[in-house]
């Protein structure tokens, strides 16, 4: 009998979470598009999501006595590799920061991308290709979409 209440809890939980995230996409749905596209999106996911886990749920409700293999997301705990390994995580953040405002955001982030890589070993192709991938979401999404006004560099000119 605990193994089925158990199950009924899950149900309801999982029931739960998609009300609310169905609640936020209806709410969402009358807002202007500019407001309202990150929940659209990332609701209609975890609405996709909550579904697929309450199927999943209802096929172990019936189940007795046997476990149901669920994915696990244990990592190792990260080590530190050697004496500099956050102040080096650090410098990249800051030089980024750093790059952001001096050369602008839209050259900034693709030239971190492109320096990144090929620091840790990144071929050319994968490279460029990474960078000009981010450049490119950089102009589609926020520049053609959603109309981001970007700060002046403090060198440099904009590029849009």
């Amino acid at each position: 009998m605990k193994e089925m209440a158990s199950g009924i809890e899950e149900i309801i939980l999982t029931l739960f979470f998609g009300l609310v995230i169905a609640f936020a996409l209806i709410v969402a749905w009358e807002w202007p598009v500019r407001a309202s596209i990150i929940i659209l999106l990332l609701g209609s996911v975890g609405l996709i999501l909550a579904l697929a886990q309450l199927v999943l749920d209802f096929k172990t409700l019936g189940v007795k006595g046997v476990s149901v293999a669920r994915p696990t997301f244990d990592l190792a705990p990260i080590e530190a590799e050697g004496r500099w390994g956050s102040l080096e995580i650090w410098a990249w953040l800051i030089g980024l920061f750093a790059a952001i405002h001096v050369i602008g955001f839209p050259v900034a982030l693709p030239l971190f991308v492109f320096l990144y890589c090929k620091t840790y070993g990144g071929g050319w192709l994968l490279s460029f290709t990474l960078s000009a991938s981010t450049f490119g979401f950089l102009y589609g999404v926020f520049e053609q979409v959603l109309h981001v006004p970007w700060p002046e560099p403090l060198v440099g000119v904009r590029l849009f």
